[in-house]
């Protein structure tokens, strides 16, 4: 219409403020932000590398060339995901060595960032790390890191992999065929075990390891923080000042190591996956001195995750995995502070301080978050704060948060947790049936964590809406932004490669996206990797989790000729539940957001103050973003509230709202609760199998079950089974 209002679209950029729960505009209103992590390509240098050879490790052009940036950051645009992780490590900064900077990344970082301007985009930069070191079997830290503390990483890591003080075979190119996750059990793994706990309490359990420093001698935990804040420091002087930039996140999945271990002897079986060929601490400490020991080996099993099938001889060639030029000489760390000791008579290891990780020199119980932990965030936070940032940090993923006082918070501080649905990723499959695992590592009965057919959505909304009131109970009115949530595309062993019917990844795609929309939180979808491959997934552990790629896109575009080169959703997956509508900014506070995507309906509701607007101004318009993609001109239906007005602007996707109310509502001054629906009708569908349905499915079968075992008792005299009745 000529005479329609001209009403201009927000742009994303760090000039967002916080207020209470919420990230607001310069008009005040609430702004939902949603996007994807670019990337996981980011956790993997360029070319083929051995662990050996880190200092020459490159990173430049990761996640993907800047001549390929536009098209990446308008596809991302256009499915509505205008807020991006940028995923980046602390090697691709550092590799060289320590305080050598890769001055060529950072320029590059620089420019991908400027780039996303253009597109009305907004980033944070995360520090990502996974297992602390590509170099022990993840992502993250510069091997120099591990080196200064002893380890031995010669012959592409040779007796990491020996001493099973690290699990290699992920990082080191290609595809695990049939593996299905034993990455995660770095974590409890020598190297990375070691490597956090020096990090974040070396002063207090490893004081005697000192490392030389310009000249001096300083301990290892200072050794390491200081090079991670300097690394910092140049990452924030690089790019802090960009419009781009929102914040900035401290590390990705920060993990304790030992710290807070009650015994030496074991891992917690229900924190910590138990796969595969599995040591103890002790047992892990004994192997990496070089002594051969047999340990547990963990297979998949049912009803409990994992048992123990067998026992394996690990180290059979008694080689150690610290270094002779190491500071200690080749002596175990932990050997030295007096932890443990290898029996002779025994052979065998020993526990000398069996609870050595839970207590200080002076017998005071060491806690994780606010011995270690807290003070790291706010002294980090002081370096980012400088260019006026948000901050965001997190604990270890999928666990409740904990106690964070206020004065342990920084200024400008977003909680920003991570979630997985922990069953599907273990078992990379997701059908009729799903677990609440939050629930059962609490004590749940198991009938009370399982979910039937579409009941996934109430299972996933529990569990999100769970963590969300804990944390809003431990911090109050605080931003939360989930840094990572996603699922593997390759569920069901790879069937959906094979047919083409990907119905369990929407359905688990759309339960989640619908759960983070319930909580109304911020989140990052994992992940956003045009490097993925079907093949070999997304180059990293066996991980498959991007739903677009650039391989697919040329496989689509082959087949629909050049008239398709101008479509960006060539190559991706899942887009019938990624791209939906949803309320970018609110002149009002949010009270209700869900999208149902079989039917097309938008359900939103928030309240504002009455105003009178019967020409709109740009702080009482509500902003939603309308995708093309389900809502076509004249083929959906809509409804507004009294008193509402509203605009679509189909070329732009949007549905602009406000309210031009009367007099005696403004005088009264009293808020108001607003509606917004927006559906198509011609998707409207009955609702599909749910919980009830599964239930009353299970009661008719076991009934039926009993009819047809007293029929056959009838017939034959004999029945299946004989119940004893008193």
């Amino acid at each position: 219409m000529s005479d329609a209002p001209d009403i201009p679209t927000l742009r994303l950029s760090s000039n967002l403020k916080l207020l209470g729960r919420h990230f607001i505009d310069e008009h005040g209103r609430v702004v939902h932000l949603r996007g994807a992590n670019v990337g996981a390509a980011s956790k993997v240098p360029n070319g083929a590398s051995k662990i050996h050879e880190h200092a020459q490790a490159e990173y430049t052009g990761r996640p993907f060339p800047l001549s390929e940036a536009a098209e990446h950051w308008a596809r991302l645009k256009s499915w509505g995901l205008s807020f991006i992780r940028i995923n980046v490590t602390w090697d691709a900064i550092e590799h060289a060595g320590h305080g050598q900077y890769d001055e060529a990344y950072l320029t590059y970082l620089r420019e991908l960032l400027k780039s996303m301007a253009e597109f009305g985009l907004v980033a944070y930069v995360a520090i990502h790390q996974d297992v602390w070191s590509r170099y022990c079997g993840g992502s993250g830290a510069p091997g120099w890191t591990l080196e200064a503390a002893g380890f031995d990483l010669s012959d592409d890591g040779d007796k990491l992999d020996k001493t099973s003080a690290a699990f290699l075979d992920g990082v080191r190119g290609g595809r695990l065929s049939g593996e299905r996750g034993l990455w995660p059990t770095g974590y409890q793994k020598l190297a990375c075990a070691t490597m956090n706990t020096l990090f974040w309490a070396g002063d207090i359990f490893a004081p005697q390891l000192k490392v030389q420093r310009a000249g001096k001698s300083v301990g290892i935990q200072m050794y390491l923080q200081d090079a991670f804040i300097g690394m910092y420091q140049k990452l924030v002087d690089a790019v802090g000042d960009l419009d781009t930039v929102l914040g900035f996140e401290i590390m990705n999945e920060p993990h304790p190591g030992y710290i807070g271990l009650p015994s030496i002897r074991e891992w917690n079986y229900n924190t910590d996956l138990h796969l595969g060929a599995y040591p103890s601490p002790l047992q892990g400490f004994a192997l990496g001195a070089g002594h051969t020991t047999s340990v547990p080996y963990y297979a998949r099993s049912f009803p409990y995750p994992t048992r123990v099938s067998k026992r394996v001889t690990a180290n059979p060639t008694a080689v150690s995995v610290w270094s002779p030029s190491s500071p200690l000489a080749g002596a175990c760390v932990w050997e030295t502070a007096g932890v443990w000791a290898w029996s002779a008579e025994k052979v065998a290891p020993v526990a000398l301080q069996e609870d050595y990780f839970t207590k200080d020199r002076a017998g005071k119980n060491v806690d994780f978050y606010e011995r270690c932990y807290f003070p790291f965030v706010r002294r980090w936070a002081k370096v980012v704060g400088r260019k006026g940032r948000k901050v965001m940090a997190e604990v270890v993923p999928n666990e409740f948060c904990p106690e964070w006082p206020e004065d342990a918070r920084p200024e400008g501080f977003v909680y920003a947790p991570h979630w997985y649905d922990l069953h599907a990723l273990f078992s990379k499959q997701f059908g009729t049936v799903t677990v609440d695992v939050q629930s059962l590592s609490r004590g749940a009965w198991l009938h009370k964590a399982l979910y039937f057919g579409t009941s996934v959505k109430k299972n996933y909304a529990k569990q999100i809406l769970t963590l969300v009131v804990e944390a809003r109970r431990k911090l109050g009115e605080v931003p939360i932004v989930f840094g990572e949530c996603g699922m593997p595309i390759d569920l069901n062993r790879e069937e959906a490669f094979r047919t083409g019917d990907w119905k369990w990844q929407a359905r688990m795609m759309d339960a989640l996206i619908s759960a983070m929309e319930h909580a109304f939180v911020g989140f990052n979808l994992w992940t956003y990797n045009p490097a993925n491959r079907d093949d070999i997934g997304d180059n990293w552990n066996a991980e498959n989790f991007s739903w677009y790629s650039d391989d697919n896109r040329r496989k689509a575009l082959a087949l629909a000729g050049d008239k398709a080169d101008s479509d960006l959703d060539a190559g991706a997956r899942l887009l019938d539940v990624i791209v939906r509508p949803y309320p970018i900014a609110t002149a009002g506070t949010p009270t209700e957001l869900s999208y149902d995507a079989r039917s097309a309906r938008l359900t939103y509701r928030f309240s504002s103050l009455p105003q009178a607007q019967p020409t709109p101004t740009a702080p009482h318009v509500t902003e939603i973003f309308l995708p093309s993609r389900h809502f076509q001109p004249g083929q959906f239906r809509y409804h507004v509230s009294a008193n509402g007005r509203f605009m679509f602007d189909a070329a732009r996707e949007r549905m602009f709202v406000w309210f031009d109310d009367g007099p005696a509502d403004v005088q009264r001054g009293k808020k108001m609760l607003r509606r917004v629906d927006v559906w198509v009708p011609a998707r409207e569908t009955k609702d599909g199998w749910g919980q009830a349905d599964a239930w009353m499915l299970v009661v008719l079968v076991i009934a039926a079950a009993f009819v047809a075992n007293e029929v056959r008792r009838h017939l034959t005299g004999q029945a299946w089974v004989d119940f004893n009745v008193m």
